[in-house]
């Protein structure tokens, strides 16, 4: 828990709870509603896909928007992406156009944009020292969402039965909505900037490439991207594959449900393991956590299998987001945080928008099974390049405590 309790972070940890809300109820239902209307199964998640691409697309504008206005700018400005995005899939849905729930998705991806700063607020909001624990309780919210969500949507889903799954997206709508309550009370971060302040950064600015090519900033995005990545992947397919194996679509919502739990409840404790443990080891516990995710939904199609291998992909993906994004934050200079989280957003959300595209043609064309086979590929690079470059950056610091201690 944070030291000190900061106003901020509190709003923030609302915030990211109705975003979750939302965006929990987009995954769980968007590729179901899309193969109740695709006349090719293969583009069921094709509406999720798109707005996991608008959101790549809208992470770097998003970024610079609210270094040259304000983080709260921006934050209301994605909520009404968001609650636009939500009335736009429940009219789909009534007038039963596929086309339209994909530009439902794309006006999602704003949205989701937006929020992913949320954590860099939280990060801002509070001493350096303490900023990933501020990382990590905002993704707290996501508990919150975990709870509340499925029994909603269930109950909107009974008031809408008439339209199958529109009272999913009427709740999307809703709790996008409910982002600005928290945003009207949270307080600016940004503090103007006299011109030979502004001119001083700017020069002490190093430029995209350099940071890009530092071994902080590699480490961060590929575990960032490609765990995001991996989690997108499996949970977008999830789903659908449950109904392929005979289950309900309750059963996927609960399995869904779990998964949420488990990706947000160890941010509770993850900020304190990464103060006390350091960074590098957290990450190589979430690559771990990934395998065994893996492992268990290739040994067999229960329902229990599902849920294990859900909860362990949770848990896994909280260790290598929260891992990464403090990584992250020690990357860049204050100066450099537009372009350096802009990018590092793109990335994240760019390669999440091909894994959940990807996830649907499998699974209809290979299985569920080669799902989890292909997600192994991108669990070991991950793997590979955070043990080389972790390697190479202890081999460094032991030079340097060698060379001190000659001195």
């Amino acid at each position: 828990m944070l030291k000190s309790t900061n106003k901020n972070v509190r709003l923030l940890v609302l915030s990211q709870a109705c975003f979750l809300a939302s965006s929990m109820t987009l995954v769980s239902f968007a590729g179901l509603a899309g193969k109740s209307m695709a006349d090719d199964p293969s583009y069921a998640t094709l509406a999720m896909s798109l707005a996991v691409l608008a959101t790549a697309l809208s992470t770097a504008p998003m970024s610079m928007l609210m270094q040259k206005k304000s983080r709260r700018f921006g934050f209301r400005l994605g909520s009404l992406f968001g609650v636009m995005g939500g009335v736009l899939g429940a009219a789909s849905l009534y007038i039963e156009s596929f086309w339209l729930l994909c530009v439902a998705g794309a006006f999602m991806g704003p949205f989701q944009a937006s929020a992913q700063y949320y954590r860099f607020a939280a990060a801002e909001s509070v001493p350096a020292a303490e900023a990933p624990r501020a990382i990590s309780m905002v993704l707290v919210g996501g508990l919150l969402a975990a709870v509340i969500t499925p029994s909603i949507t269930t109950w909107l889903n009974l008031q809408f039965s008439e339209t199958i799954y529109m009272g999913a997206f009427v709740f999307i709508a809703g709790a996008a909505a409910m982002v600005l309550v928290p945003l009207a009370f949270f307080a600016p971060l940004d503090k103007p900037l006299s011109s030979d302040d502004a001119t001083s950064k700017e020069k002490d600015a190093r430029t995209l490439a350099e940071v890009a090519r530092t071994p902080k900033f590699i480490v961060a995005v590929v575990n960032a991207s490609l765990g995001y990545a991996m989690m997108a992947f499996v949970m977008t397919a999830t789903p659908l594959a449950i109904q392929d194996h005979g289950f309900s679509t309750d059963i996927a919502s609960r399995v869904i449900q779990g998964h949420v739990i488990a990706m947000f409840l160890p941010s509770l404790f993850t900020g304190s393991l990464i103060g006390r443990f350091g960074i590098f080891p957290i990450l190589f516990c979430g690559q771990l956590l990934f395998a065994t995710a893996f492992l268990v939904a290739l040994a067999g199609n229960e329902v229990w299998h599902f849920s294990v291998a859900l909860l362990a992909l949770g848990v896994g993906w909280n260790f290598c987001f929260v891992g990464g994004s403090s990584l992250l934050t020690e990357a860049h200079r204050d100066s450099e945080k537009g372009k350096v989280q802009g990018l590092n957003e793109f990335l994240v959300f760019g390669m999440s928008a091909v894994a959940s595209f990807a996830a649907g043609v499998i699974l209809s064309r290979y299985g569920w099974g080669f799902v989890n086979q292909a997600a192994f590929v991108m669990l070991a690079f991950a793997a590979v390049v955070t043990s080389v470059l972790g390697g190479m950056k202890r081999a460094h610091r032991k030079k340097y405590e060698r060379k001190t201690g000659e001195a």
